[in-house]
């Protein structure tokens, strides 16, 4: 005799819902007749319900004081095996820090791009568009925070956005009917629910760069013509507060011209062509290229001024 129950059973990758069904069969004979008899017993595959948020920006993301709008953004991945949504909460307001964003809310991304669309992203409200996440899909999700006023250059304010289900949290725990299909909800080992956290950095400093060149041909003109000689000048001037750390100036030659040797200056000093004590070179650092490597630059210095020249082949 066999005896045929329904159960429930949960597996990780396999979707939730699915009916796994097991047959067995007796066959046998008596005299001239055979004889057979199945059983089947069906499991109804569980959902399980977890989920991981990952900072996608490179943090902490530089700002100025004040400044609006500053994105971070966050991947917010179901990985249960079942359709989930998920509750979102945006906290700005975390111990550790100098300074605690203002006007932070959120956006869900609604084309796969990395970067917040004003008027295409829309504006996250709980319990109103929670993200429903299929088995294995995941959301960006925008987080957009203003800057206070008055905050020193180095001053960090942090922020962080955790996803939690809406089935249940808990690592173990049984939801009775909770999940797909008509079988229950495990909450798997991350508790349903997960954390990730994003910093702005409060720094005024800018690089800029401005390049100029001057041509002088053989006949002493200015026609860009084989064997007439091209002076490049680069400026680089730091503004702000504070100062910039490994700052370096890179030159690739252009095609068809060949570098002028000992041409290389920096604020009027000339700098030897080989890697040497000094600051630059030329195709010693990287094959055919200038290399100027200044480090450490304050903000509101006078600018850095590089040249040297090359010759039309």
């Amino acid at each position: 005799m066999f005896l045929l129950t329904a159960q429930n059973a949960w597996a990780v990758g396999t979707p939730a819902g699915t009916t796994v069904a097991n047959t067995a069969t007796v066959g046998w004979s008596v005299g001239p007749g055979t004889f057979s008899q199945s059983g089947t017993i069906q499991f109804v595959v569980d959902e399980l319900v977890d989920v991981v948020v990952t900072l996608q920006s490179v943090s902490p993301v530089a700002v100025t004081s004040p400044d609006t709008n500053r994105q971070l953004a966050f991947l917010v991945t179901n990985t249960g095996n079942g359709t989930e949504s998920f509750s979102l909460l945006l906290d700005p307001a975390l111990a550790g820090d100098q300074f605690d964003p203002t006007n932070a809310r959120l956006y869900l991304d609604t084309n796969g791009s990395t970067v917040y669309e004003p008027g295409v992203d829309p504006l996250y409200q709980p319990g109103v568009n929670d993200p429903a996440i299929a088995a294995d899909g995941a959301r960006m999700v925008f987080a957009l925070c203003d800057i206070p006023v008055s905050r020193p250059n180095g001053d960090l304010g942090n922020a962080s956005l955790r996803a939690t289900s809406q089935t249940g949290t808990g690592a173990g725990t049984i939801v009775i009917g909770g999940g797909m299909g008509g079988g229950d909800a495990v909450i798997g080992a991350g508790a349903g629910t997960s954390v990730s956290l994003g910093g702005y950095l409060v720094s005024d400093l800018a690089v800029s760069i401005v390049k100029s060149a001057v041509v002088a041909d053989l006949g002493g003109g200015s026609t860009p013509a084989p064997g007439s000689t091209i002076s490049y000048t680069l400026q680089v001037t730091v503004g702000g507060t504070g100062n910039v750390a490994n700052l370096v100036i890179t030159d690739a030659l252009p095609p068809f011209t060949s570098y002028v040797a000992s041409s290389l200056f920096l604020n009027g000093a000339p700098l030897s062509d080989a890697v040497d004590a000094d600051a630059g070179d030329f195709g010693g650092t990287t094959p055919n290229q200038v290399t100027v490597t200044l480090g450490s630059v304050a903000g509101g210095s006078l600018p850095r001024t590089v040249r040297f020249a090359v010759t039309i082949n």
